[in-house]
């Protein structure tokens, strides 16, 4: 969550080379839409709602399929770059531990 916020914070304070003003607020707003699920699923797990597990696989595959697209559209420096190749490695850390949890809570629960 903490890196999404802080590649908001970036992407706010650098230009992307976008013209259309609408389409560039959208393109910023995203890492830090990404945060706020991360924490609405963290939250979600915590309190042991049903599926929760699978609304974080499906947030995190949908991550790193927006920021390859940065990746591939915008051919970002590399300090943005190093911002969107950790969220991704940790998308796919997350990805492989809510599957374990998955396993784990379907193994136990039934």
């Amino acid at each position: 969550m903490i890196l999404s916020i802080s590649l908001y914070t970036l992407l706010t304070q650098i230009s992307l080379p976008v013209s259309n003003l609408d389409l560039r607020s959208v393109l910023i707003a995203v890492p830090l839409i990404s945060g706020v699920f991360n924490g609405l699923i963290l939250s979600m797990l915590s309190m042991g709602l049903k599926y929760a597990e699978y609304y974080g696989l499906a947030k995190s595959i949908l991550a790193i399929i927006i920021y390859t697209g940065y990746w591939a559209a915008f051919r970002p420096g590399l300090d943005v770059l190093a911002f969107i190749v950790s969220i991704m490695v940790l998308c796919v850390i997350q990805i492989g531990v809510l599957t374990l949890y998955a396993r784990v809570q379907k193994e136990m629960f039934g």
